[in-house]
């Protein structure tokens, strides 16, 4: 029996009945398939992410990727500012912008407009707290008292501005500490549940420990 014969089946020979190497097909078949199961696995895992990206950007109101615009301070001032050229008796706009205004550091001229919604609504409470509390932030303190004590007298049990009120006294310079304490034990008794009397007994407790 010659050696091809003995051989069949288990490995090639040449024409001179030597070995011949096996050949690599089924090592690059592994090849090519784990290729595939790798990118495969990449593909789903990039699919899941964008997925989960989509879903979590939806809003409370289930509608699927609602385009956000964002409002810019100064998109809103310049669209105020246009409100007002055009009825120059917008007093909604007057505040929007007044109040723009002084979040920006420009608490002179938030006051002229917190004057202008004055006039137009006097009787608003909240208002004269807002105008105080600008009027406040720009050292104009005598105005900041009279528009305290204006919204005082229109809402006498409305806590917001006795307390603002007795913050006015505590910051003075030099510190008008029996007027602060006053007005925020006051606090405390028009509205005692509320968010302004825990800061009134907060701003108490400071004083106590600065005396």
């Amino acid at each position: 029996m010659t050696s091809r014969t003995r051989n069949r089946g288990r490995h090639p020979v040449d024409d001179r009945g030597e070995y011949a190497p096996a050949p690599r097909r089924r090592h690059s078949r592994l090849f090519v398939i784990l290729a595939v199961v790798v990118s495969a696995v990449l593909v789903i895992g990039l699919i899941e992410v964008v997925l989960l990206d989509l879903f979590s950007s939806r809003g409370s109101d289930d509608v699927f990727l609602q385009p956000q615009i964002a409002v810019t301070p100064g998109s809103q001032e310049a669209e105020m500012r246009a409100r007002l050229q055009e009825n120059p008796d917008d007093v909604n706009a007057m505040l929007v912008l007044a109040d723009l205004l002084a979040n920006t550091g420009r608490a002179s001229e938030a006051v002229q407009w917190y004057e202008k919604a004055v006039q137009a609504r006097p009787d608003d409470v909240g208002l004269r707290v807002a105008f105080g509390r600008t009027l406040m932030q720009g050292g104009y303190r005598l105005d900041a008292e009279i528009q305290f004590k204006k919204a005082i007298e229109l809402a006498p049990t409305n806590p917001e501005p006795i307390f603002f009120l007795g913050q006015l006294y505590q910051e003075s310079d030099p510190p008008r500490e029996s007027d602060a304490r006053a007005q925020y034990e006051r606090v405390i008794e028009v509205a005692p549940e509320s968010v302004y009397a825990q800061r009134a007994k907060e701003q108490l407790d400071a004083l106590d420990r600065a005396s």
